[in-house]
């Protein structure tokens, strides 16, 4: 039997085998909404099923899945105790233990899509506890922190290991922070969450498994954020692959000779593909990176087959080797319908990307027939679509660009919005009140005041602009030219069916708005162009102290804030 996932306002398909929980449908880059980890050994929390799963005699007797053990006695892999490290982190199932093997099946609709897969399984060094209240270590054994709060000391796992069976040790984590963060030829600027004081923190080696992270000033926040999506991928490099692409460290001959044969100007671009994880980038496009996560990629797709890691360095409560699901595999599939109707006809395992909540009722109605079960796992603040008015507009139209700056104008735009309706219409309900993801402001409900649906104030706000109307009430430019706003949406049906009851709420006060759906692969590039005047993409909140982390949803600190 498979699974539908509904998570806060979105949706996702799982198998009824110990699987993760889906993350939401960005990839993570500090220019996306969050994916929330999802650990190996568990299943969705937090259900509405439309058939409940009957639960399974599992044999926890096995420590390896089956297919690692057939490895072992080929002699193609050390045993067990020889691959795990001496302290395995141990993690909790929700439910009930998992059953080995298995293949979870998945839709995407590119390459794009296929990167998803980093989500399932970030490695931080440190992660927060289930509710967000406080952080403990993970893939460091341990942390300590000075009495100034300026030095981290980590502490790795003793006998952890890279995916090829390669030690994993603090070589690792200073060519990532030498060659890496603070090779300004591969990074123009060190990382921010290295920041503090505006100078970079200084890392240093103090054996093999121990090294310390030391800033100019106390820096409380460091841990939470590596805790949080900006930390996965921070401060380990497998050295003894990746040398192999550096100017620092290969034979400038046999370097010169990698760059040509594989079409790229120089050995940055070189490193850069095949770091991939190292560097933040693609996860799905270089099967020969060794990694620290469940799940290895195997194939480049489509379809994208990842397997799972032999050294992969946490167990169940029983003691038995994550993850239980052999292998990921991503089907390319032409566009969102498409994995709409894979979704409902059961063919797929776990689906959290591209699944739209406003098809809720059709999940519901097929759950039956597609021998599936509807799961709804809300968030502690869920969002929906938030509109992005960019004041860093870099078009040739002057006078769009003074609207988009002028306050008044923001607020008109705010005010014209049927929150309560659009909530009802687009999101069957499950969105909180935007002001809900603030909860230590609640007492100064004056703050919120431009969230209130006010048509006539908006008009008034038009009015004092100075925005005439024609005949038909519709606001017009000073040339006396129809005023036209373009609304540049994400690509998904959720996305324009808010888009769309936005813009008919726009029209009420007298502006026309023009919609553009934008795909995943066009998206960002276009964000980083500033050209448009607005977008349209979904506003994530956080809860307890992850809060603190992603300020970019608050406070304007990169690239992201720079929307609105």
């Amino acid at each position: 039997m498979s699974v539908l996932l509904t998570v806060g306002a979105l949706v996702a398909v799982l198998a009824a085998c110990g699987a993760p929980t889906a993350p939401p449908p960005a990839q993570p880059s500090e220019n996306e909404p969050p994916a929330a980890e999802a650990p190996a050994a568990e299943a969705p929390a937090a259900e509405a099923p439309a058939a409940e799963a009957a639960p399974v005699e599992v044999d926890t007797s096995a420590k390896e899945a089956p297919m690692l053990a057939e490895k072992v006695a080929a002699g193609e892999l050390p045993p067990l105790e020889e691959r795990l490290p001496a302290s395995p982190v141990v993690v909790d199932v929700l439910e009930q233990p998992g059953i080995y093997g298995g293949i979870w099946d998945q839709a995407v609709t590119g390459q794009a899509d296929a990167n998803g897969a980093s989500g399932y399984s970030k490695e931080p060094w440190v992660l927060f506890d289930d509710t967000c209240s406080e952080w403990q270590p993970h893939l460091a054994e341990s942390v300590e922190i000075s009495d100034d709060g300026r030095t981290f000391t980590f502490k790795i796992r003793e006998g952890h290991k890279w995916s090829d069976g390669e030690p994993f040790t603090t070589e690792d984590v200073m060519f990532w922070y030498n060659d890496i963060a603070m090779n300004t030829d591969l990074s123009p600027a060190p990382p921010n969450i290295l920041m503090s004081g505006g100078e970079p923190a200084v890392v240093e080696a103090i054996d093999d498994l121990t090294f310390s992270v030391t800033f100019a000033e106390p820096n409380g926040l460091f841990l939470l954020n590596l805790a949080f999506v900006w930390g996965g991928d921070i401060g380990k490099a497998p050295k003894h692959y990746l040398e192999q692409f550096h100017a620092n460290y290969a034979d400038a001959t046999e370097l010169e000779a990698k760059v040509k044969e594989a079409g790229v100007e120089d050995w940055t671009q070189l490193f850069s593909d095949r770091a991939a994880i190292a560097q933040g980038t693609s996860v799905a496009t270089n099967p020969d990176l060794p990694v620290l996560r469940a799940w290895k990629l195997t194939k480049v797709g489509p379809p994208w087959i990842f397997e799972r890691n032999p050294y992969y360095y946490k167990v169940d409560a029983d003691g038995r080797q994550l993850p239980y699901i052999d292998q990921i595999r991503m089907q390319a599939v032409e566009d969102r319908q498409m994995v709409n109707l894979k979704a409902i006809a059961g063919e797929l395992t776990l689906q959290g990307r591209n699944l739209s909540l406003t098809d809720l009722p059709l999940y519901l109605q097929n759950a039956e027939q597609g021998g599936y079960r509807v799961i709804k796992a809300m968030a502690e603040h869920p969002m929906g679509l938030t509109i992005f008015p960019n004041q860093n507009y870099t078009g040739d139209d002057e006078f769009l660009l003074g609207l988009l700056q002028d306050i008044r104008f923001r607020k008109a735009l705010n005010l014209a919005i049927n929150r309560d309706e659009l909530n009802e219409l687009v999101y069957l309900g499950e969105n909180a009140p935007p002001e809900t993801a603030f909860p230590l402001l609640q007492d100064q409900p004056e703050l919120f005041e431009h969230l209130r649906y006010d048509p006539d104030a908006a008009k008034a706000l038009l009015d004092e602009i100075g925005l005439e109307t024609d005949a038909d009430g519709m606001r017009l430019r000073p040339d006396g030219q129809p005023l036209v706003l373009n609304l540049d949406v994400f690509s998904g049906q959720q996305y324009m069916d808010g888009a769309q009851l936005i813009a008919s709420y726009w029209e009420e006060i007298g502006l026309r708005t023009s919609l553009e759906e934008i795909s995943y692969d066009l998206w960002w590039p276009r964000i980083f162009s500033f050209e448009y005047p607005m977008t349209a993409y979904v506003k994530d909140s956080i809860g307890g102290l992850a809060r603190y982390t992603y300020l970019r949803s608050y406070a304007p600190v990169n690239d992201s804030s720079y929307w609105g």
